[in-house]
């Protein structure tokens, strides 16, 4: 069967688009998906195989009568980027993709990646964009599109953007090449032979982290570790919705926001999971200037240049743990939680800038309350730091009770002497919204 790459350019500007091009079509068969706002259609395009907007409108209302845009260009650019995400996902279906390319500003951004996104992980995606050097996070989401900087506005060839262009048409090309020869997309990532397992870090719990990968390879298993970033863990999610991280999952680490949607891919599809928490001790921030200023009161640190840390208190640490038990609580998951009970990050300890006896109580005694204990849904405080070899250690013999089929008795007293460093670490909006990223 023939693949085709498939490609939205702003055919309002024909030079850009040729330019972007020129390259692909001598690789794969070329097929252009008009998909611009404006009042003026393109019909045809020379050289390549064209898909006119109303074309797209019609497969995606079911409709061969003509449908205007609507007039409020807002309207116009959703209305064109779901049609364009059917457009798109029925060609990966028919398996006559190869790739995704486009190019456009602000309102061309937003239509294309939302469509882009859809298409499945490891499909070669990419878009030339006036604003993909900003904050893009609203773009890319936790898919694996790449967003080229244009330098210039997209508004004919220069000196500049001819060169932009000409290396996105090359990085295209070869994304496209390389996804053909070595398969690697979706489905080949699903046929692994290996069992797949995610782990979370962040670098204050990489010594952690690192040797749980160390021991899980040892014994058979392929390692996914996420940046614990806000969007490392949903990029982790959206690979247990896909079926990349099959069964099995370890999540030790955290920092930066998440939503309230956290865990819920691994409660729709029953992964079992082996829980702790790392870097739950600190919020982060941007620069100093950044923090709201009712929070310019609290213990700060300023990390690096571009980063700052802000030391969590026992109200909010309460709070974390509040919603961590209300998702663990609604799980049929195999779970087992495992709490460092002499910190949780590598500034967790005498002497370190998170260092807090009653921050650190309260979050290891609330999950205690809170977590419900059943056969499948077991807790343990063990007496170390979340960075000694001896939890990483008990985070994978716990990992392997729960997958082996023959679970160990995993109930133990509550521990009462509490070390005073154990907490959690999240990120918060300007209005303190605390979402837990674990």
């Amino acid at each position: 069967m023939v693949q085709r790459t498939v490609l939205k350019v702003d055919v309002s500007c024909q030079k850009c688009k040729k330019k972007l091009l020129k390259a692909v079509s001598a690789l794969e068969e070329v097929v252009v998906v008009d998909v611009t706002c404006g009042k003026k259609e393109t019909t045809e395009l020379e050289g390549f195989i064209f898909v006119p907007r109303k074309d797209v409108l019609a497969c995606y209302l079911g409709t061969f009568v003509e449908t205007p845009l609507p007039e409020d260009r807002g309207k116009a650019v959703a209305t064109l980027s779901k049609a364009l995400e059917y457009f798109l996902k029925k060609a990966e279906k028919n398996h006559v993709l190869a790739g995704a390319i486009g190019l456009g500003g602000t309102g061309g951004t937003s239509l294309l990646s939302s469509a882009f996104r859809s298409l499945p992980f490891g499909t070669p995606k990419v878009i030339v964009s006036t604003v993909a050097s900003g904050r893009t996070e609203q773009y890319i989401g936790a898919s694996d599109l790449i967003l080229f900087p244009s330098v210039v506005d997209i508004c004919g060839i220069n000196s500049v953007s001819k060169v932009v262009l000409s290396n996105a048409r090359a990085a295209f090309a070869g994304m496209v090449i390389g996804e053909l020869e070595t398969e690697k997309s979706i489905d080949y990532c699903k046929n692994n032979d290996k069992f797949t397992v995610g782990l979370t870090m962040y670098g204050v719990t990489t010594p952690c982290v690192s040797a749980v990968k160390e021991r899980l390879v040892k014994e058979g298993y392929e390692t996914l570790v996420f940046h614990a970033t806000g969007v490392g863990g949903r990029a982790m999610e959206s690979l247990v919705r896909d079926g990349i991280i099959q069964r099995l999952q370890i999540m030790v680490g955290g920092v930066m926001a998440c939503d309230s949607s956290r865990f819920d891919a691994i409660n729709e599809k029953k992964i079992p999971l082996v829980l702790s928490v790392g870097a739950l001790d600190m919020v982060t921030f941007g620069t100093r200037e950044t923090i709201p200023s009712k929070f310019l009161h609290s213990k700060i640190h300023l990390h690096n240049d571009q980063i700052s840390l802000m030391r969590t208190i026992a109200d909010e640490n309460k709070e974390f743990a509040s919603f961590i038990a209300n998702k663990l609580n609604r799980s049929s998951s195999k779970i087992r939680v495992c709490l460092p009970q002499k910190g949780v990050s590598a500034l967790d300890a005498p002497g370190k800038f998170c260092y807090d006896a009653e921050a650190t109580g309260a979050f290891i005694e609330e999950p205690q309350k809170l977590i419900q204990i059943n056969e499948d849904r077991q807790m343990k405080v063990y007496p170390y730091h979340i960075n000694d070899p001896e939890f990483a250690d008990a985070l994978v013999e716990s990992f392997l009770e729960i997958c082996s089929g023959n679970p160990k008795d995993f109930f133990s007293e509550p521990c009462r002497d509490l070390h005073e460093n154990f907490v959690f670490d999240v990120n918060s909006s300007s209005y303190m919204e605390l979402l837990v990223k674990v």
